[in-house]
């Protein structure tokens, strides 16, 4: 903590010099006067105080116009409804980004922004190196890697006190589109990504009939329901469904 108004008054007043023509007394004209420049001082270290959490990407909250400004933000990939906490966290994202070309770096990347992903690397068929049991597979397969988004986990963004500010939801769904568009974006331009979605929604207990994805709206569902879904339900755009065909553990996160 700075010093308060009152240490700087009297350091102030410690500097004058002494005599009767310098009455330094409580409710003399020259106490007001310092007084005023006391709190002035405190008002310069206080915001200068502030000036130092705002230069972080981290914590920044007056300057966040300015990091994105420096950092070219926003770009194709930034979500227009992304909250504080999200515009922060993609600053610092790129504030620290240094590149690479493996696995690390872009299950790093994900990590950053929120998301858990797993990736796989597919390898041909050679001769004189493929075995028995082997996954054939054409040359072309060198080119391309899966990435598996455990969409479970590290995508909802909760409301936090001193990281979110009025107007912020209370808990924010995060959709793909954003992380979709970094791999595309940070990928060698040769190969290929092919996206495999893990999570609630997406597991095996899902009937054939359910359509989940792809949306273009971040508020997927999620939960345990049966086979009572009507094979019309849309999830995207809502549709027909049968009475009472809701699991009770059902849950719409908003």
């Amino acid at each position: 903590m700075g010093r308060s108004a009152l240490e700087y008054l009297e350091m102030l007043q410690s500097l004058m010099p002494k005599g009767k023509a310098w009455n330094t007394e409580k409710d003399s004209v020259l106490y007001e006067f310092l007084y005023s420049i006391a709190q002035e001082f405190y008002r310069l270290e206080d915001r200068w105080e502030d000036l130092f959490l705002e230069r972080d990407t981290r914590y920044t909250d007056e300057l966040i116009s300015k990091h994105e400004y420096d950092f070219g933000l926003p770009d194709e990939c930034t979500d227009s409804s992304a909250t504080l906490s999200e515009r922060r966290n993609e600053c610092h994202t790129k504030l620290i980004a240094r590149g690479g070309l493996n696995k690390q770096y872009y299950i790093d990347l994900a990590a950053a922004n929120g998301y858990e992903i797993q990736i796989t690397e597919f390898t041909p068929f050679w001769c004189g190196l493929g075995v028995c049991g082997d996954l054939c597979g054409d040359q072309w397969v060198i080119f391309v890697w899966e990435v598996t988004i455990n969409f479970a986990g590290g995508t909802l963004t909760y409301f936090t006190s001193g990281g979110s500010v009025s107007g912020d939801p209370l808990v924010r769904v995060s959709g793909i589109d954003t992380l979709v568009c970094l791999l595309n974006k940070y990928k060698p331009a040769h190969t290929i990504i092919k996206y495999v979605l893990d999570g609630y929604e997406f597991s095996s207990a899902f009937s054939n009939a359910f359509d989940s994805y792809p949306s273009n709206v971040s508020g997927y569902l999620y939960g345990a329901f049966d086979k009572s879904f009507s094979i019309s339900f849309d999830v995207s755009h809502g549709g027909a469904f049968t009475p009472d065909s809701f699991d009770i553990n059902f849950d719409r996160p908003i």
